[in-house]
């Protein structure tokens, strides 16, 4: 392995801990009430960290999609495409610190209720929503062609279902579902994905290709 592919590996690996931990810190920054909106619907340092957190899951789903390739090319090729969709996320993240801009502009309005009204914003969110299930997708299939642990593409499946049900339409949702599923989504993705993680920074990382893959 050249001195690229090995720095490519540990990147990789630092992005397997970084993306769930940074999304982790934003829903804990969330429930402490850390610069939380007059709304109480959300915080722009935890939109900071979310949308960074939100990322950094692009190459952790490429990576993931290839591990799923070796095994069906077609699955791991859908799950790439998907999982692309995943950064639009960063677009309802960044709408956090709208909402500042809002508040400073004098306009007493939540930034829910004035985003994502116009007929133009469908195709991002249908790509967004295919991106949030990317997960699910990769834990399914992984699941039934192998390529990981068993108990890895579990909670793959179960973290996007929390994820979702951790969100809501602003001031609509209640305030217990915020505070159970949305940071037991992100620890849930950061359990999962943090032991591939450092595996990857330990030089470890052809455990998981086809000849040397055993699911557990």
């Amino acid at each position: 392995m050249n001195t690229y592919r090995t720095l490519q590996q540990k990147v990789l690996g630092l992005a397997f801990i970084l993306g769930p931990l940074l999304m982790t810190i934003g829903a804990a920054i969330y429930l402490l009430g850390i610069e939380r909106s007059p709304d109480g619907t959300s915080s722009w340092v935890e939109g900071i960290f979310l949308a960074f957190g939100i990322l950094i899951f692009v190459p952790i789903y490429f990576e993931l999609a290839r591990i799923l390739g070796q095994r069906a090319p077609i699955f791991g090729i859908i799950c790439a495409i998907t999982g692309l969709g995943f950064a639009i996320g960063v677009l309802p993240s960044s709408d956090r610190i709208l909402q500042v801009d809002l508040i400073n502009a004098g306009l007493n309005e939540s930034v829910w209720n004035v985003t994502g009204n116009h007929p133009g914003w469908i195709p991002f969110v249908i790509w967004l929503m295919l991106g949030m299930f990317t997960s699910l997708f990769l834990g399914v299939s992984l699941l039934w062609q192998g390529g990981l642990p068993r108990w890895t593409a579990v909670l793959l499946i179960l973290a996007p279902i929390f994820f979702v049900l951790g969100q809501g339409a602003g001031e609509d949702i209640a305030w217990w579902q915020v505070g159970i599923f949305y940071p037991l989504a992100c620890l849930t993705w950061l359990v999962a994905l943090a032991p591939i993680g450092r595996r990857y920074l330990a030089g470890d990382s052809r455990a998981y290709e086809l000849e040397m893959a055993t699911a557990v």
